[in-house]
């Protein structure tokens, strides 16, 4: 019995989550203006988990769309991913991938599959625990 208990204490540690496993390093990635056209845009709004600041806004580069992510800031947290959402509790929403960073500037492809217009919410969102982080509607 001991040894069962203790391999489950073992199991657990390696399976819970770090509370910050989010990079904290500064990014400065950009969308090239020159070529992009801006869209949608908005303003992060904090959630009931975590702290965001800074504006979310989708860009068009030869057909495809874009999620820039400028002046961003956020509460670190672990899991944290980027979804498109038709509302702040996701259940219609596309992951755009896991945030690379809580601070800085940042761009996230959008597929192509997307329809972009059916999407008005930009989200940072802990997907292990179901965690809203902060949102941002995106409006023309």
């Amino acid at each position: 019995m001991k040894k069962y208990l203790g391999m489950l204490l073992i199991a657990a540690a390696f399976a819970s989550c770090k509370k910050e496993s989010t990079p904290t390093v500064v990014l400065n990635e950009k969308v090239d203006l020159a070529v992009a056209t801006p869209k949608d845009t908005g303003t992060f709004v904090n959630g009931p988990y975590g702290n965001v600041k800074g504006t979310a806004r989708i860009y068009v580069t030869e057909g495809k769309y874009s999620l820039a992510l400028t002046d961003f800031a956020a509460s670190n947290g672990p899991d944290l991913k980027v979804y498109l959402s038709k509302e702040t509790d996701p259940q219609n929403f596309v992951n755009l991938g896991s945030l690379r960073s809580v601070n800085g500037n940042q761009v996230y492809d959008i597929p192509a599959s997307v329809n972009v217009a059916d999407y008005k919410y930009a989200l940072i969102f802990c997907q292990q625990f179901k965690h809203l982080f902060g949102y941002s509607e995106l409006k023309k």
